[in-house]
């Protein structure tokens, strides 16, 4: 489940869980929606805990992105370890997301 480290505003930072999969991302879309929904804008995923992402995950994340700029807002991940980081440069989500590692910062 998506957990919220800090609202303010219209930005959010949020922990993603361990495994963002089939099985997990229905729930993360549906938290997500939620914070879109009630004015989030600009949203911070602190991904230093997530292990596994799968396609669900990673389509997920694009449609967040999108929904997003479409709003005007933004979406970035922090705290990528190195695995998670290739696979997004290898997909292209570098060049139009803000991908980082290490943990999210609340400031």
């Amino acid at each position: 489940m998506l957990h919220i480290i800090e609202r303010r505003g219209d930005r959010v930072v949020a922990e993603l869980p361990e495994d963002v999969d089939l099985y997990t991302t229905s729930s993360v879309t549906t938290a997500v929606g939620g914070l879109i929904d009630s004015g989030c804008r600009h949203l911070v995923l602190d991904a230093s805990h997530t292990l596994h992402m799968d396609s669900t995950g990673v389509s997920a994340l694009v449609g967040w992105f999108q929904r997003l700029e479409g709003l005007g807002g933004s979406l970035s991940v922090t705290g990528l370890h190195d695995g998670l980081l290739r696979m997004f440069g290898v997909l292209g989500l570098d060049t139009v997301m803000a991908l980082e590692p290490g943990p999210a910062t609340t400031a």
